[in-house]
């Protein structure tokens, strides 16, 4: 699923007319919030002449924005056959991909965005969390508590990048004393393809398969595992 949804209202506007409770409750993430319609009003939706053709029109607005000329195909001296990488630790596509904190990584989110707007020929490189950015809240006393969730990559609108045989692509990156392995998941952020990097897979040992666990978590050695597997990882990604 393309995540040009998240700015673009009239789709928004049609997820939260099945049901605003289901859609607010999922944070905004299309796979959950459909895997938890039940069957008989998916049975009204498809009987729903007005909500059809909204789907429609939905539907032809997002394949039109894809195939059409952009700005950037359009201009003469635009470089042929190149593509420009945006790395950054953090982006803030939409809520419901929660791999992000704040301003820097809304701001990345943004220039994605722009780019698939403008058409232009970017590539984003990002780590995926496993846990994301802690969602705060207050207990009795009035304290902050930081809640980590375990999120389910399945149920959001990723892909699993795959090679010939069909096995999840695997990126290595070398650290002093071991090699640490990478499985890899794209993200379509309208034009824009994202590859965010995962280390939790069986072949690490499991202080590693946490690398990716948590944003901006852990100690100054774990920062720098991220910053390896984001640069390193992210280049042999690519």
């Amino acid at each position: 699923m393309n995540f040009r949804w998240a700015w673009h209202h009239e789709t928004r506007d049609l997820f939260r007319g099945i049901d605003k409770d289901l859609w607010d409750g999922s944070h905004h993430n299309p796979i959950a919030f459909l895997n938890s319609i039940d069957r008989q009003r998916f049975a009204r939706l498809a009987t729903d002449s007005v909500f059809l053709s909204k789907l429609r029109v939905c539907e032809d607005e997002l394949d039109e924005y894809l195939s059409s000329d952009s700005w950037y195909s359009r201009l003469p001296d635009r470089a042929k056959n190149e593509r420009f990488a945006y790395f950054c630790a953090e982006f803030g596509i939409t809520e419901g991909l929660p791999i992000y904190s704040g301003g820097l990584g809304v701001l990345a989110g943004d220039h994605l965005k722009a780019a698939s707007d403008l058409g232009l020929p970017l590539v984003g490189v990002g780590l995926l969390y496993a846990r994301g950015y802690f969602r705060q809240r207050l207990n009795p006393d009035g304290w902050q508590q930081e809640i980590y969730p375990e999120y389910d990559f399945y149920e959001m609108p990723l892909t699993l990048i795959k090679n010939g045989n069909n096995d999840p692509l695997r990126v290595e990156v070398e650290f002093p004393d071991r090699t640490v392995t990478c499985q890899i998941w794209r993200a379509d952020v309208g034009r824009i393809p994202l590859y965010l990097l995962d280390s939790n897979v069986l072949e690490n040992a499991p202080n590693d398969q946490t690398i990716t666990d948590t944003l901006y978590g852990g100690d100054q050695e774990m920062r720098i595992r991220q910053e390896m597997i984001l640069g390193i990882g992210g280049i042999r990604a690519l």
